[in-house]
């Protein structure tokens, strides 16, 4: 399974800037952002050090890049989506667990830490999840518009919070509770995860598309 999904490679393109910043979001997602040198980084992007410091002035850089990169891409456009058919309408909502889970390292709550001093970045990440929390909101309110979901007003809070703490705690229990295990394992697991949860929310019609697409609701 190739590290990142269509979505996001999608937005990449053949410059040595963007592959500097593909490469790191790999790294960064599989390795830590601590963990991952400016060496080990030029090297497997195929690019010497020197350039890697003319695109970017320190790792600090690269993570401010991505937070940029996702808060363009994060919204999706549902509205231009033919509303009779479901299938299309629930893999673009679904697209968004598999976008979230390319820039995942961004969301675990230690690479705050790293930012301590510096409050403008510190900010930044920590305005993601209110960002984050806002799109699951509106977007699982255009699913009920749509008919993907089928929930009571009062439900909306709720079904937003599962699906947001189950994602974030995934993205960081993932790796350490299945070490061994490949990323296509780790990815599918988390949305069988989210669509198990998120079962009750569901359409009569949505279900039965849902497991025509991904099988029957079992974890």
């Amino acid at each position: 399974m190739i590290d990142l999904s269509e979505r996001t490679l999608s937005l990449f393109s053949d410059s040595t800037r963007d592959k500097l910043l593909k490469k790191s979001l790999e790294l960064f997602n599989k390795k830590g952002y601590v963990s991952v040198t400016t060496s080990l980084l030029a090297s497997s992007s195929n690019v010497r050090e020197g350039n890697l410091w003319y695109h970017f002035k320190s790792k600090k850089n690269l993570v401010e890049s991505h937070i940029e990169l996702f808060k363009e891409n994060i919204s999706l456009k549902l509205e231009r989506v033919d509303r009779i058919d479901l299938e299309i309408l629930i893999k673009k909502l679904f697209s968004q667990y598999y976008f979230n889970w390319d820039f995942r390292y961004l969301f675990r709550d230690n690479l705050v830490n790293n930012f301590s001093n510096d409050r403008s970045l510190a900010s930044k990440l920590n305005d993601l999840t209110v960002l984050r929390f806002n799109k699951i909101k509106e977007e699982a309110l255009i699913g009920r518009e749509v008919g993907v979901f089928d929930f009571k007003d009062n439900e909306i809070e709720e079904l937003s919070e599962i699906i947001f703490l189950l994602a974030d705690n995934w993205f960081a229990l993932s790796s350490k509770k299945y070490p061994d295990k490949d990323e296509e394992f780790l990815v599918r697991r988390g949305m069988r995860l989210l669509i198990k949860a998120s079962e009750p929310y569901l359409s009569v019609g949505s279900k039965k598309v849902i497991n025509n697409l991904y099988g029957e609701f079992s974890i």
